[in-house]
């Protein structure tokens, strides 16, 4: 988490159903996670933005990268959580990638 710090969830996001919400885009998607640590979003340094929070408990749940081309998410877009929520994540990715070549 490029320095940030973390802390434990008391029970953890687990399951195919946790909504997470980008608050660039103010679209919320249905993900599968299975973890139990969070990023604090103020120990976040200058050059992360927090991106995506879990619509629940308002945890982090990715981050965007201001000094690089990257950004993190902290669930599985590759489950399908519904059906192809977050599908776009890998469109990104690689758009990434050719910007770097």
């Amino acid at each position: 988490a490029s320095g940030a710090r973390t802390k434990k969830l008391k029970y953890g996001h687990r399951g195919a159903n946790q909504p997470v919400t980008d608050l660039k885009e103010e679209r919320t998607f249905i993900t599968s996670q299975n973890h139990g640590y969070a990023v604090i979003p103020k120990s976040l340094p200058e050059s992360a933005v927090l991106r995506y929070t879990n619509a629940n408990d308002r945890t982090c749940e990715g981050i965007d990268y201001t000094d690089k081309p990257a950004f993190s998410v902290q669930f599985h877009p590759e489950s399908h959580g519904g059906p192809h929520d977050t599908e776009f994540l890998f469109d990104r990715f690689v758009g990434l990638m050719r910007e770097r070549r």
